[in-house]
């Protein structure tokens, strides 16, 4: 930026500035005024060149896109906050954690079991909450195809179940699958 530059940018922000701190306060909370006036003016600074003159309608413009960024973040913080309460009220609580590992492991463990066609389709409805059509579009194989390897699947899962409901002396071998799970 050359001197006449950096002078022209001193003036702007001495005879602008105020004008674009009266635009954003109709727009933010007044502990956020300063910030705004100063991310819009530090993005004049880095494209000063570009900046029409008079600057005040390109500042005014560049106010209201840091304002509008600045909404979206406190949103984004916000919905981020709402998910880790709502997340924190559901956990279940100190002395349920070890049942609850021991049940995540015994569910991996089955699943682990499946062959890898009739894993995906139970993960795509169950973990990525996709319906059975949306599922078997996903997958590129006709509905009534992905409702028979669900219908697989759940029926190993449930004889997977019923086998480890038994004794350990009456259960069978489970062989280990092409990744060596269980």
């Amino acid at each position: 930026m050359s001197s006449s530059d950096e002078v022209e940018f001193s003036r702007a922000w001495d005879r602008d500035g105020p004008r674009v701190a009266a635009y954003v306060r109709r727009h933010v909370p007044a502990d956020d005024v300063q910030d705004v006036v100063a991310e819009t003016f530090l993005q004049a600074w880095r494209r000063w060149e570009e900046v029409p003159h008079p600057p005040i309608a390109w500042l005014i413009g560049a106010a209201r896109k840091v304002i509008g960024n600045s909404r979206r973040a406190r949103r984004r913080r916000g919905a981020l906050q709402d998910r880790l309460t709502l997340l924190g009220s559901a956990a279940r609580s100190s002395e349920d954690a070890g049942v609850l590992a021991t049940e995540r492991m015994a569910a991996l463990d089955a699943l682990a079991t499946l062959p890898e066609q009739q894993r995906e389709a139970l993960l795509l409805v169950a973990w990525d909450g996709l319906s059975p059509d949306e599922a078997a579009s996903a997958l590129g194989i006709r509905p009534g195809t992905f409702r028979v390897r669900t219908h697989r699947a759940r029926a190993a899962l449930d004889q997977s179940h019923a086998r480890d409901d038994q004794p350990r002396s009456l259960r069978p071998a489970r062989p280990l699958n092409e990744g060596g799970l269980r």
